[in-house]
């Protein structure tokens, strides 16, 4: 059985009114800890990957876990990241729906089990946290 790493959907307090979603993959050594987000504002956002433990934000609101995936998959998760695309025509599009974006490529990629009950109930309650809908 291969090593496996946590990941999860941090929310922390944003620049705006809404709050700031990135993906975090919780690896073992320090310096290989991602974040994956979107930065910017309306109609200018653009893909960011860091490497930091998001944990140590003092902004961070929530850490929710999502699925735990092999370390073998931590390249194929950065590399769908970075080819997410950008909604800068959508108004109103923003790093929450980046987030629930990138979850969807990750499903269709099997590289997240989208029936796995865990994570299924995990992805929902995510949902209900979104900010802004009509």
């Amino acid at each position: 059985m291969s090593p496996t790493v946590s990941i999860y959907v941090a929310i922390s307090i944003g620049d705006g009114i809404y709050k700031h979603w990135g993906v975090f993959i919780n690896a073992p050594g320090e310096e290989d800890k991602i974040f994956l987000q979107v930065a910017g504002s309306d109609g200018r956002f653009r893909y960011e990957l860091e490497t930091r433990d998001v944990r140590q934000s003092d902004r961070l609101v929530e850490l929710l876990p999502l699925y735990d995936v092999d370390v073998a998959e931590i390249n194929s998760i950065k590399t769908v990241a970075s080819q997410v695309t950008v909604h800068n025509e959508i108004r109103g599009w923003n790093c929450q729906d980046y987030v629930l974006d990138l979850l969807e490529v990750l499903e269709k990629e099997a590289v997240v089990n989208s029936k796995d009950a865990r994570y299924k109930k995990q992805k929902d309650l995510l949902q209900g946290k979104q900010e802004g809908l009509a």
